[in-house]
């Protein structure tokens, strides 16, 4: 048998080592693509529930609208005092 052609003890490490390699990369890859299908399946959930919030709030504000107005205005007073309360309060430290 001629010696140049047998695989040498560090050539099957290489091999076995790129065969690891590829297994784990195969490995990443197939986690990767299931946890971006995880991702847009919870985007997607997120969206429909927002979405349906969002039809409930308008359905809401047109059933009773003058309630829905002094909830907005009386949301809109406490954001001006809270707002006017931090600017003021950054002026005199």
């Amino acid at each position: 048998m001629n010696p140049s052609f047998t695989p040498t003890n560090g050539e099957n490490v290489a091999n076995e080592t790129t065969r690891q390699a590829e297994h784990l990369a195969d490995t990443a890859s197939d986690t990767a693509a299931k946890a971006t299908n995880a991702a847009r399946e919870r985007a997607d959930q997120a969206q429909r529930w927002a979405k349906s919030r969002w039809s409930d709030l308008q359905r809401s504000v047109e059933t009773q609208p003058y309630q829905s107005s002094v909830w907005a205005l009386g949301i809109g007073f406490a954001a001006g005092l809270l707002v006017m309360g931090l600017l003021l309060g950054r002026n005199r430290g």
